[in-house]
């Protein structure tokens, strides 16, 4: 099973810049609203925002639930593998 100091699988080091581009999208918007709205990324933002919102916010959820279930299958599988050499390694005696 995998120990607390274990390094944490590709997925969950992918969530971080995730999470990072979703909140520089969101503090971008709360930007948008205080800027001049003539301006080129305030009227990208006026128009796309939502839906950059809405993929990023799904590419979080995706890649969130993707690393638990890919973790949980590791452990599952490590559980077994280690029940499996206990049972071997009783019977051998």
């Amino acid at each position: 099973m995998r120990g607390p100091g274990a390094p944490a699988s590709l997925l969950f080091k992918l969530i971080v810049p995730a999470t990072a581009v979703f909140i520089v999208t969101v503090m971008s918007l709360i930007a948008v609203v205080f800027s001049d709205p003539r301006a080129p990324v305030a009227r990208f933002l006026n128009t796309y925002g939502t839906s950059l919102l809405v993929v990023e916010f799904l590419a979080v959820m995706g890649l969130s639930l993707l690393a638990m279930t890919v973790d949980r299958i590791r452990t599952l599988r490590e559980l077994n593998n280690s029940s499996k050499e206990n049972t071997e390694a009783q019977e051998g005696k």
